[in-house]
């Protein structure tokens, strides 16, 4: 199963699915919970469904370059910026990858 946080995504996984949600975040960058009937949950809003990680990480670089802070002018901003992106999403899921072979190891 996946559970993972890049940014405001947070990444879970089903036995078809992986599940792309987009987390309302406080001030400090910690995911913002609400309470309800059923106990505390995250307030998210489910982004989308896929059928692999990597198509989920194509959706999340896809939003991150057309709703990102940054204005992009020139093909070298928006090369600049994919770059960003794909080394971020990268560096995610290589901690999430170790994190996943030190729990196997221990």
């Amino acid at each position: 199963m996946i559970d993972m946080r890049i940014a405001e995504y947070h990444i879970t996984s089903e036995p078809r699915n992986v599940i792309v949600s987009i987390a309302k975040l406080n001030g400090d960058g910690t995911p913002d919970v609400r309470k309800t009937k059923n106990g505390v949950v995250l307030n998210e809003t489910v982004m989308g469904y896929y059928p692999s990680l990597t198509s989920a990480f194509i959706s999340i670089a896809d939003r991150m370059t057309r709703v990102g802070d940054d204005m992009v002018t020139t093909i070298s901003e928006y090369e600049a910026q994919a770059r960003g992106i794909e080394m971020m999403l990268g560096i995610a899921a290589h901690k999430y990858g170790q994190q996943i072979q030190d729990r196997l190891e221990g």
